[in-house]
């Protein structure tokens, strides 16, 4: 089977530099300073050849600038139009993702994003894939919990 956590990188790569002129990167886990803010966890279910969910954690702050960038307008807080357009920006690159483990012949589909907000942004050890990212306007992580469905 192929690296999981390549796929979700490379999709949430070209969507970050497609969507908002922004470059990002791998950094060490340990490195996670930024992310002990108020957070939106946007989870996205995974059904077919593998099961599970794709946890992205992102700073409000970041949250707030995405939207911001997407938008051309200054956003303050968490409202309605903040969750629905940073959930459809994880939609994509979940999406997108799918299309890099079809690639390898892992065939799944996403389920509709759900949203928490939390008061930190810790990685629980939910999985051993976890994808800590940096860009120019903070840090994000994605926890790939899925696992291969038993026929």
């Amino acid at each position: 089977m192929t690296d999981l956590t390549h796929p979700f990188f490379k999709a949430t790569q070209e969507v970050f530099r497609l969507m908002l002129d922004l470059d990002i990167k791998k950094t060490p886990p340990e490195q996670l300073s930024e992310l002990k803010n108020k957070a939106v966890n946007v989870s996205i279910g995974i059904i077919g050849d593998l099961e599970g969910k794709i946890e992205y954690c992102i700073p409000e702050s970041i949250t707030l600038e995405i939207v911001r960038i997407l938008s051309g307008m200054e956003m303050k807080e968490l409202d309605d139009f903040v969750t629905s357009a940073i959930s459809e920006v994880v939609n994509i690159i979940s999406g997108n993702a799918m299309t890099g483990l079809f690639d390898h012949q892992v065939q799944c589909d996403i389920q509709p994003p759900s949203i928490e907000y939390t008061d930190t942004c810790t990685i629980q050890n939910k999985s051993d894939k976890v994808l800590t990212l940096e860009t120019s306007i903070g840090q994000l992580h994605v926890d790939i919990q899925l696992v291969r469905k038993v026929a």
